[in-house]
């Protein structure tokens, strides 16, 4: 299992590269404490001594070898680093108290870790304190699909303590352990590509980010670029506040030269590379990637009970296929949220909820970032729309047309709107899709519009499969419009 550049993929590196580490889990099971305990306790063996970390990551010396941390992540920017294909963490440490188990933000995190496919190694905290059953926690831990060491996976599992330092050495150890499984490794000599992780506007210096290198060498001059901006190397900072004149593969490091602050994730490369930089850019909607030629549809449900969730999904399990089938990038009770929001932009995925509120700035940053989300109260009509969208998936490849639908009623409204009633022979009808309208074996069509809305009962909905009847509305009404016409999309 090789990790490799994403902008260089194809070549062969020479050397081993440290580990880039983040930290996540539920508010107040020890993230930061965690952090701290190590931090204070290895970098002093470091050549820096115990100077007090600047930046929000930071290198630690153990066993002569460099571990990299990421200081704890929220959630919002780990799932910002993946959105704009910047994954930089190798492996995340899943923190979980040993007396509270596992929590809603814990499962959040398994989620997010997941969609990164990032390595996890889960330290039970907390183990100083005589409630702490760490047995419990390995057990809601297989129930969310984490199965550690004994408890029927290989996912590695350490008993820690912030407090007294209880297993913080055998963590590392397993850090160590798994980096090498994991054939970490770079050319520092190689195209030069790294990850924003902060960035702000110092009153001082001016625009300045954080970043980790992950291939190449960042030295004071080069001129670099991001999607949309640049800017020469004025000064390099590195995580104690020390100035150096050059960062290497997996090095945290302070950059100043940007004439504008740019965002968390950016990716950034050499400007000799900087048509690379299209490689990554993301030209296609993020509802048509989940329908490529993969076959498979990613979501996040949500539900009001676990009840209804259980019950959800094993229906919706029911509706896979050999050739099109689900992934659920995270299952949970509660509202949608912010960071559904976010997990679904990164990975490409759709949010469906069943009796589940969508809070109006939810609503806002869906929106903005182009997610699908989908809230029903009757359990039959969220199942119709993921069933139409595992038949687009199929039907996608066997047909030349992109959908391809025959009127069979129409409906005539007081508003003056026309409906016309449908059933898709091919392709999918997509909200928003410019269509022609054939007649009877013509082959120039009568009339060309947009579809305004697409309706299956009183539902609105974005994509009709195969074989599936829903109503159309078009814009420019067609007044015209009879029983056996054809729509076409184009």
């Amino acid at each position: 299992m090789k990790k490799e550049s994403a902008l260089t993929s194809k070549k062969e590196y020479p050397f081993i590269r440290p580990p880039v580490v983040a930290v996540m889990g539920h508010v107040d099971h020890g993230k930061t404490s965690l952090l701290d305990y190590i931090r204070k306790s290895k970098v002093a063996e470091g050549e820096h001594g115990g100077i007090t970390q600047k930046i929000g990551a930071y290198q630690v010396i153990y066993k002569d070898r460099k571990i990299t941390f990421i200081d704890t992540p929220g959630h919002e920017a780990f799932a910002k680093m993946r959105g704009r294909g910047g994954k930089v963490s190798d492996i995340v440490i899943l923190v979980v108290s040993g007396d509270d188990g596992v929590m809603p933000q814990t499962k959040e995190a398994i989620s997010h870790a997941k969609a990164a496919n990032s390595q996890i190694i889960v330290a039970i905290n907390k183990m100083d304190l005589p409630q702490a059953n760490p047995d419990k926690v390995k057990q809601q831990l297989a129930e969310n699909e984490v199965l550690v060491e004994g408890f029927g996976g290989d996912v590695i599992c350490v008993p820690v303590s912030a407090k007294t330092g209880l297993g913080v050495d055998k963590l590392l150890d397993s850090i160590l352990a798994l980096s090498e499984i994991l054939e970490l490794k770079a050319d520092p000599k190689g195209d030069l590509e790294g990850v924003i992780i902060e960035s702000k506007l110092d009153a001082k210096k001016g625009p300045l980010f954080t970043a980790i290198i992950k291939n190449g060498t960042l030295k004071v001059g080069d001129e670099i670029y991001t999607y949309k901006t640049s800017g020469k190397v004025r000064s390099l900072f590195d995580f104690t506040g020390t100035q150096v004149k050059d960062a290497t593969p997996s090095d945290p490091i302070e950059v100043l030269g940007f004439p504008i602050v740019p965002p968390a994730g950016e990716v950034f490369v050499s400007v000799k590379n900087k048509d690379l930089l299209d490689v990554k850019k993301e030209t296609v909607p993020e509802e048509e990637k989940v329908l490529d030629s993969t076959k498979v549809i990613n979501l996040i449900l949500k539900a009001d009970a676990h009840g209804s969730l259980e019950a959800l999904e094993g229906s919706l399990k029911k509706l896979e296929t050999p050739e099109a089938r689900l992934k659920f990038l995270h299952k949970a009770t509660g509202d949608i949220s912010e960071s559904d929001v976010l997990l679904a932009h990164s990975s490409k995925g759709l949010i469906f909820g069943f009796n589940t509120k969508v809070p109006s700035k939810v609503l806002e940053l869906a929106d903005s970032m182009k997610v699908t989300v989908r809230a029903y109260t009757i359990i039959y009509k969220l199942l119709d729309e993921v069933e139409s969208l595992l038949k687009e998936v199929l039907f996608k490849e066997e047909v030349k047309v992109k959908g391809r639908a025959e009127v069979l009623k129409v409906f005539p409204l007081e508003s003056g709107d026309i409906v016309a009633g449908c059933k898709v022979l091919g392709g999918a009808l997509r909200q928003g899709a410019k269509i022609s309208i054939f007649r009877e074996s013509a082959e120039e069509p009568i009339f060309t519009a947009k579809i305004k809305h697409l309706r299956r009962g009183k539902e609105e909905v974005n994509v009709v499969g195969k074989d599936v009847e829903c109503g159309v509305l078009l814009n420019p009404i067609f007044k015209d419009i009879k029983v056996k016409d054809i729509i076409e999309v184009l």
